[in-house]
């Protein structure tokens, strides 16, 4: 082959190469692709953590599904299935894609469709075909799922409203030819079974039901209720009771009683204009510590006006408010599944919360209480912050019987934050000033 052939050759495979890369410009001029606005698939993948994490920690703080599913919106679950719908199929006899189909899903042995390839991690979660996907473990599940099951294959990043989550699970129970029945509302003071240790948000009268139990929690002031013992504050132990009379105990019990007559005489005397003697923590107010047969003695003037001022409507003394509004809006996250606050606010699971601190206990208009609350607000009639201290340090304990399922708050600043916050709104939800 002479230069004059090589050079035609070379010439070619040139031109070629021009006439390609001229096309593929003018071609991109003609017919560019803009990218979508909104992607119509959006999949969150979550980010790899190191060790995995336990069924306990995904379980933690989360109200019980229980409470949840009995208000759940099936068509709202429909639309955040969406999100599930590019790597699952929800129809009967639908296929397996990413992920296996999730026809009758709620109570199916987990691991077990036999067509679909499971990672080792969630055949050990299986237990060798034992665990059946509870309303529980859906639940916690879809809410971090490589939390709950280390080493699953599913990239989601998960659903943490637990609300959403309830949701979605109530749409799920419907792909089934005969849907599970749901479960009963939580008994009273019972939590997940799966979720451990670890506690729910709010559940049901979070905030109406706020009252400080008979049961005094460690490192929590003991409310000052009307006993048969009466408990003196700090006011009226201030207070000099010169008129006092003792009650009669074994050391003096040979001594005569006053006739009922002049006992009633100097009730009426001593008990201040419009009191009355045997209230409770609404006659109280700006009284000295009565002794143990309840003869309440008036405070001097001074000091009954100064304990007035630092007393709420229901006349037990209350507390500084000590906590941070802003930080306890973040715990308050754990409570919003079943409370709401601010302008606006209504009812849920739990009664909305305005104007808690220094409210009457159980006395939300339009919610139902619990008996177990109702017969506690007869003795504990206000939400003062000590009150509210030790029902957020355990409802159960402080109120047995009452609807609020929520375990507690074990941190006092996590307490004290959320008083401060529930404090910051007033009864029409508005802000208060600071």
């Amino acid at each position: 082959m002479d230069s004059f052939e090589a050079n035609k050759i070379f010439g070619a495979v040139l031109g070629t190469v021009f006439v390609l890369f001229g096309g593929s410009l003018l071609a991109e001029g003609l017919f560019s692709s803009e990218a979508p606005e909104k992607p119509g698939f959006e999949i969150a993948v979550a980010e790899p953590q190191q060790g995995g994490g336990t069924e306990q920690k995904a379980a933690a703080e989360d109200p019980p599904v229980a409470a949840l599913l009995q208000n759940a919106d099936v068509k709202e679950g429909q639309t955040i299935f969406k999100k599930c719908q590019a790597c699952h199929s929800g129809e009967k006899g639908g296929p397996n894609k990413v992920g296996p189909h999730l026809w009758g899903v709620v109570d199916r042995p987990v691991a077990s469709v036999s067509d679909f390839s499971y990672s080792a991690g969630m055949k050990k979660f299986s237990d060798n075909g034992q665990k059946k996907w509870t309303y529980d473990h859906i639940y916690h599940f879809i809410k971090a799922p490589k939390d709950y099951v280390p080493g699953t294959a599913m990239g989601f990043a998960g659903l943490k409203d637990p609300q959403q989550r309830a949701d979605v699970i109530a749409y799920l129970r419907t792909l089934n030819d005969n849907p599970p029945p749901l479960p009963p509302p939580p008994a009273e003071g019972q939590k997940s079974a799966d979720a451990g240790n670890g506690g729910a948000p709010a559940s049901a009268e979070a905030n109406a039901e706020t009252n400080p139990a008979t049961t005094t929690q460690p490192g929590v002031a003991a409310a000052q209720e009307p006993t048969q013992t009466p408990a003196t504050t700090d006011s009226q132990a201030a207070a000099p009771q010169p008129n006092a009379q003792a009650a009669p105990t074994q050391a003096n019990e040979n001594k005569p009683n006053p006739p009922a007559a002049q006992q009633q005489a100097a009730n009426q005397a001593n008990a201040p204009k419009g009191g009355d003697v045997n209230a409770g923590a609404e006659g109280t107010q700006g009284m000295s510590a009565a002794p143990a047969q309840g003869i309440a003695q008036p405070a001097p003037a001074g000091q009954r006006q100064a304990a007035a001022s630092s007393q709420p409507a229901g006349g037990t003394q209350q507390a500084a408010i000590t906590g941070d509004p802003a930080a306890g809006k973040q715990v308050f996250r754990k409570c919003q599944a079943c409370h709401a606050i601010g302008e606006g606010a209504k009812n849920k699971i739990g009664p909305e919360l305005n104007g808690i601190v220094g409210e009457k206990v159980a006395l939300v208009e339009g919610y139902n209480f619990s008996s177990a609350l109702q017969n506690y607000a007869k003795t504990h009639p206000v939400w003062t912050v000590d009150e509210l201290h030790q029902w957020l340090s355990g409802p159960q304990k402080l109120v047995p019987g009452t609807k609020m399922s929520f375990p507690g708050l074990s941190s006092q600043d996590d307490i004290n934050n959320v008083i401060a916050y529930l404090a910051s709104f007033g009864p029409d939800g508005k802000p208060k000033n600071p």
